[in-house]
């Protein structure tokens, strides 16, 4: 009897090893030839996805990345960018993907030491999905990336949409290229979308639509007469307005006047006007990355560009610096005079395509407008408030339509908000507010303009469809700094006289609540990320940076081989390429890991991560996702056994053995029999490719391995009948022997 299980035992380990055998392998093209070359894969076209790691000197490091990759016979070459916690952000990309045993390539960013080299360990073409593994030869960071190809080298593209996130009735901007020629009535497509969206204005390079009902987290996709093309990164749906909890302080230099949160919400930005200085913070961990010095000039108010490239700061002494947006490097200025005696800390603003930038001198004057042309600034036209008038607060619409600039009477009582119309700078519309209004901000549909009266201690309230102010509300003294809530649902103002943030309804501007305190230090400015989970608030005689929100940043990593995404509940996580999310203290958070096609999901790593994360604390939790087959390589001919015996792999048996391979992949007996398949197998299928008579006879063989495949049930059903069968039999043998 003991000889029966070690018997099947060898029996199951031999058809195995002979199934693994017959798998085809490669997703390549080509007949089979021995003669003829592997095509190499076609990487052409635009790809973007996330990045992960650790780095000796940060820690835990992510972000995101786009390529523009252009093939030719022997290599291909692109331009790269990486965002997030990195150093250069801009580089060119080059591979070589006929390498002779992986595709493997590097990102070369100047101004930067060292090179961001990387490989591929799985890659699916048709599907337009690759991850691999990266290594900074200067830092010796290294970790995990992805990334799905978004565009195609012809027909449309997406270069960022914005802002970033939003709730359906939003208005939102899409920036690209070869946009024109909406399809009908599918032009903008968002996932789970009730019905298509109100698109407002669109031309080759920017569309203007209303975020539509029932849309969920998803990219944003544009179907053109020219083809179709995704947005880089996913448009958040899942937007909210930060809760009254207090969080940590950023200590830092002497008077910060001004702060603004890059458009991935990973970066806070600080303007110091005590000690003339710019400091870039990283808002996961509030670890202050870099501070330069503002030599010559005293900074006052602070934007970011919508593509988070780009910070635009209005320094009084010097005009508008332009700075780099990862290393803070002096990349451009222009040359304006801006008064210094005025709190102003919304005194320059970006349009929501990226191309207008519009600045108040906080002087008797007007508003400059300039047009943006990488990093040069053109004088498009100015805006004057009115004789004796001084313009401070200026905000775009969120269809760029129009600007709001607040016109303070410093001596007399025709304090105003006036209207303009940001191209040519004609008055669109002007009303009456209280006195001396400071800062503007405007609600994400477009319905609504907020104006804090700093002197009045009150808000007015602006309807656009109406033109008129609405509502005024009692908030405090010397209210300065406003923001609105990426959902709508709030407004925060920021209380000078009382130290506070006090709290309004996003719908009609009434107060909630009593000023919620922050600290003593003269409140100014506030920022709100994009998600609308914190609040950033600058305190002038503190010399801080203060969060509003109480919440904790989980950052999910990807390794292994495979490719995979991790979800979670709340929501938040979408990695893909939102890989990093903030979450009130205390949080259960939910994290779900799906394997992709040829992938499985090997497991978490990291303290107190797996499925259920309690968030206490920061932290970071790597979710490993392998691969169920080879490494992408041209080295592999399409000699395999199976391609051999039928003639080509797109045959549908070699499709059904192939998916077998992937099935014994999860477990470890069989990825070693895979390894022993990809060292022996290719002498063997060379024997049978030249023998019509040993492709008839192996085609034969597999016949009914091909069948147990694509009928599971009905093949259990008959080996289950043979062994009760040959038990019968042997019984019956056993019975005769007596």
């Amino acid at each position: 009897m003991a000889r029966q299980p070690r018997a099947a035992f060898r029996t199951l380990a031999l058809a195995a090893t002979f199934l693994l055998a017959a798998c085809g392998g490669g997703d390549g093209g080509g007949d089979g030839g021995a003669d003829e070359p592997p095509q190499p894969p076609e990487l052409s076209g635009v790809w973007s996805g996330s990045w992960q790691g650790n780095d000796p000197a940060l820690g835990s490091v992510s972000g995101t990345w786009t390529v523009e990759i252009t093939q030719g016979p022997s290599s291909a070459t692109g331009a790269g960018t990486l965002l997030g916690d990195v150093d250069c952000m801009d580089g060119t990309m080059s591979t070589d993907p006929s390498a002779q045993t992986a595709i493997t390539g590097s990102l070369t960013r100047p101004g930067c030491a060292g090179q961001v080299n990387w490989t591929l360990t799985a890659l699916n073409v048709g599907q337009g999905a690759a991850s691999g593994t990266w290594s900074n030869t200067a830092t010796n960071g290294a970790g995990s990336m992805s990334g799905t190809r978004i565009a195609q080298l012809t027909g449309p593209r997406i270069n960022f949409v914005s802002p970033p996130g939003a709730k359906p009735g939003a208005w939102l901007t899409i920036v690209g290229q070869s946009l024109s020629g909406l399809a009908s009535p599918d032009g903008v497509v968002f996932i789970n979308q009730a019905v298509p969206p109100t698109v407002g204005s669109a031309d080759a390079t920017r569309i203007v639509a209303r975020v539509p009902g029932g849309a969920t987290t998803g990219s944003v996709q544009v179907n053109t007469s020219g083809g179709s093309a995704l947005s880089p990164f996913l448009f958040n749906l899942d937007v909210r307005s930060p809760s009254l909890a207090l969080g940590n302080a950023i200590a830092q230099e002497s008077g910060p006047a001004a702060v603004a949160v890059s458009p991935d919400g990973r970066k806070v930005y600080v303007a110091y006007r005590g000690n003339n200085r710019f400091s870039i913070v990283r808002a996961s961990t509030l670890q202050n990355i870099l501070t330069r010095s503002i030599v010559g000039g005293s900074p006052r108010s602070i934007a970011v560009s919508p593509n988070g490239k780009r910070v635009y700061v209005a320094a009084v002494g010097i005009g508008v610096l332009i700075l780099e947006a990862m290393v803070g490097a002096e990349v451009g200025r222009v040359t304006l005079a801006i008064d210094g005696t005025r709190d102003n800390p919304q005194g320059i603003a970006v349009s929501p395509d990226g191309r207008l930038l519009a600045v108040s001198n906080a002087t008797v004057g007007g508003i400059t407008v300039y047009s943006i042309t990488g990093d040069s600034l053109t004088v498009l036209t100015t805006h004057a408030v009115g004789p004796g008038r001084v313009p401070l607060g200026v905000a775009f619409a969120p269809d760029g339509s129009r600007a709001y600039v607040a016109a303070a009477d410093p001596v007399g009582a025709t304090d105003s908000l006036r209207v303009f119309d940001p191209s040519t700078g004609a008055l669109l519309d002007e009303d009456p507010v209280g006195s001396i209004p400071t800062a503007v901000a405007a609600h994400p549909t477009g319905d609504l303009a907020f104006v804090t009266n700093q002197s009045a201690g009150t808000v007015s309230v602006y309807n656009v469809n109406t033109q008129a102010v609405v509502n005024t509300v009692v908030v405090g003294a010397q209210p300065t700094g406003i923001a609105v809530a990426p959902d709508g649902a709030r407004v925060y103002v920021v209380n000078m006289g009382v130290d506070g943030v006090t709290e309004l309804d996003g719908a009609t501007g009434a107060v909630l609540g009593m000023p919620f305190a922050v600290g003593s230090g003269a409140p100014l400015a506030i920022a709100i990320n994009p998600a609308g989970t914190t609040a950033y608030v600058t305190r002038l005689t503190g010399s801080s940076v203060v969060e509003v929100g109480g919440m904790r940043t989980l950052t999910v990593n990807r390794g292994g081989t495979g490719i995979g995404t991790v979800t979670s509940s709340p929501v938040g996580i979408n990695c893909g390429t939102s890989c990093q999310a903030q979450f009130s203290f205390g949080s259960n958070v939910t994290l779900t890991a799906t394997a992709a096609a040829g992938s499985f999901f090997a497991g978490w790593s990291g303290s107190g991560c797996g499925s259920f994360v309690n968030l206490n604390a920061n932290m970071t939790c790597t979710a490993t996702f392998n691969s169920s087959t080879p490494p992408p390589s041209e080295q592999q001919p399409e000699c395999f056994i199976a391609t051999a015996a039928y003639g080509s792999d797109m045959a549908y048996e070699v499709q059904a053995l192939r998916e077998l391979r992937g099935r014994l992949m999860t477990h470890s007996t069989g990825r070693a029999l895979v390894a022993f398949y990809y060292r022996n197998s290719p002498p063997v299928a060379d024997f049978i490719r030249e023998r019509d008579g040993t492709r008839a006879a192996v085609r034969a063989m597999l016949m009914p391995v091909v069948w147990s495949i694509e009928h599971p049930a009905a093949a259990l059903a008959f080996f289950l009948g043979c062994v009760l069968l040959g038990g019968g039999l042997r019984a019956k043998l056993v019975r005769g022997r007596r």
